[in-house]
């Protein structure tokens, strides 16, 4: 008995710890403890023992946020392949061919829209379109992958031009001029010889030589007889 009330008060010793408990032993040798004074009985002051300064649980400190890795465009080449960059037209008709590559391939939830001089082009095929009438003048045009509305890669724009030539405003230039020269026709040729003035007159007259004249002849005189003979 006296050893199970030694064992009950020391259970309850953290709970009186730095009190005074009084102690006495009864005429039955049942040893009695209380927190009152009772005649007779010994005055016993209770420890737990040398103090320890309670250490504090260690002060859990959550990792700095580290800043979101930014992931890299979907796709490895978004490129268009044609036309190419200052490529120019020449009576085309209008017609102009883009065309563009994409690695990896273009994944079903993603859009593809083509853009002419910064407008939407309406019927685009996912990766080629033909223009059948494109205007004179430079044009740029670039595609854009987009995803729920959200752009998500676009290709470097690409400038290009269209030239058509008129009959109103012919092209002119060095490679458009007649390299022909004219021929000589027989009228033009100069003569080496001065024709004589017989020939110029049919051959009719009689020309000397030494002065290239026509000789002058005297009248013939008539040789009937002579009046009142």
């Amino acid at each position: 008995m006296r050893t199970a009330l030694y064992v009950l008060l020391a259970l309850a010793a953290p709970a009186f710890a730095g009190q005074t408990v009084y102690k006495w032993v009864d005429d039955k040798g049942v040893t009695h403890f209380s927190d009152q004074p009772i005649a007779g009985a010994e005055k016993v002051e209770l420890s737990s023992g040398p103090s320890r300064a309670a250490t504090p649980p260690p002060s859990y400190s959550p990792p700095a946020s580290q800043p979101p890795v930014k992931a890299g465009p979907p796709y490895s080449r978004f490129v268009i392949v044609s036309p190419q960059q200052d490529q120019a037209f020449i009576n085309s008709g209008g017609k102009v061919t883009v065309s563009l590559a994409a690695t990896p391939a273009i994944t079903s939830g993603h859009t593809v829209t083509l853009y002419l001089d910064g407008s939407p082009v309406a019927g685009f095929s996912p990766m080629s379109h033909e223009f059948s009438d494109m205007p004179r003048g430079s044009h740029t045009v670039k595609a854009v992958i987009t995803q729920g509305g959200q752009t998500i890669q676009e290709t470097p724009p690409v400038t290009f031009h269209v030239r058509q030539e008129s009959i109103a405003n012919p092209p002119v230039g060095p490679a458009l001029r007649n390299t022909n020269k004219p021929k000589r026709t027989a009228g033009n040729k100069l003569t080496t010889k001065q024709p004589s003035y017989q020939a110029l007159n049919g051959g009719k007259a009689v020309i000397d030589p030494s002065t290239n004249l026509p000789v002058k002849t005297k009248p013939a005189t008539p040789t009937g007889p002579k009046a009142g003979s």
